[in-house]
């Protein structure tokens, strides 16, 4: 059984180097088999993703265990799901996953953990600068995950609605159905 960690990713406008710095103490003090970075291209003055951005920061900081990009992502809903079959797939059995965010994100990291990770999760938050507009929005951004996260038709809406906040209008090829218990396919870039 393995030990898998999975850091979302928050906002290529943002601090994400300093948001990593954080996180690296953290990382080094789990024993964790690998470490998913979870995080799509979320501003349209990057050509890359929330995940290869942290990866850059996150190997000059702490000699991490093995890192797995997730670079789909355009939501937390999404970083967890993404997460879960990338892990599954690269570890099969999971024991226990630990999760990093920022405390701005702990409410909504945990109760959409629990949902879909289920009981053999950590979380573990950061601080962070967040903007006010993301706090402000935070407590209804929880509820529309979490109506995402039980019924998955409204997924593509979510993402949808994700891509167009986040100014990018470049659009990901279309993702792999990933079902609650996540037996599809994910694709990874290793």
């Amino acid at each position: 059984m393995r030990s898998v960690g999975i850091v979302c990713g928050y906002d290529l406008n943002d601090d994400l180097p300093g948001y990593v710095r954080s996180v690296a103490p953290l990382i080094a003090r789990e024993n964790l088999d690998f470490v998913i970075l979870s995080g799509g291209r979320t501003s349209p003055r990057s050509r890359h993703s929330e995940a290869w951005v942290m990866a850059g920061h996150l190997r000059d900081i702490v000699p991490a265990p093995t890192l797995v990009l997730e670079e789909h992502a355009m939501t937390t809903l999404e970083n967890l799901i993404f997460a879960r079959g990338l892990a599954e797939h690269h570890a099969g059995v999971v024991a226990r996953f630990v999760v990093f965010c920022d405390r701005v994100h702990r409410r909504k990291v945990a109760a959409l953990s629990r949902l879909i990770l289920g009981a053999r999760t950590i979380v573990h938050c950061v601080d962070h600068d967040v903007a006010m507009r993301v706090r402000l929005f935070e407590p209804v951004s929880h509820v529309i995950e979490a109506a995402a996260a039980r019924s998955p038709w409204l997924r593509k809406y979510l993402r949808a609605a994700a891509i167009r906040l986040k100014g990018v209008h470049e659009t990901l090829p279309d993702l792999p159905k990933i079902t609650r218990d996540a037996e599809s396919t994910i694709l990874a870039a290793e």
